[in-house]
């Protein structure tokens, strides 16, 4: 593994000064990782048959779902609705990357969210944890395999 990039099944992680990485190191394309933002603004997981979220069918909590569209990239997040009383919610997430013949490779995932920070991120622009999202490119040599 590089220093420069960070290799989870088919796609690259490139690496973002002020985020911490935690990953099995033993292995050149590493089955878990955590991508955490050290003042617990958010941490976000991937895991190797990480199964793509579903909303539960009889939840007492309400889901929204939102989609975020861009040449050959579409996020899904599934977002309970916040209650009252928590600082912190867990969003599930699903990356869809074309590659150049048209095949989608999916990613999920999931993100802890420091709602108060997470609201003073999104007056300034965009969170920190969708830019990594966004950031996310295919590994040509697993897609061309």
């Amino acid at each position: 593994m590089t220093d420069k990039r960070i290799l989870f099944g088919d796609f690259e992680f490139p690496r973002t000064n002020g985020l911490e990485y935690l990953l099995n190191e033993e292995k050149l394309v590493t089955d878990y990782l955590f991508v955490n933002e050290p003042h617990e603004r958010f941490s976000m997981y991937f895991e190797e048959g990480f199964p793509i979220f579903a909303v539960p069918e009889n939840s007492e909590r309400p889901y929204c779902l939102f989609e975020m569209k861009s040449d050959g990239r579409k996020i899904k997040f599934f977002c309970p609705e916040k209650h009252t009383n928590i600082d912190t919610v867990v969003w599930y997430f699903y990356v869809e990357l074309l590659d150049e013949r048209g095949v989608v490779h999916g990613l999920p995932g999931q993100v802890r969210v420091g709602m108060r920070d997470f609201r003073s991120e999104l007056a300034k622009g965009k969170p920190k944890f969708i830019e990594v999202l966004e950031n996310i490119t295919l590994n040509t040599t697993a897609t061309t395999a």
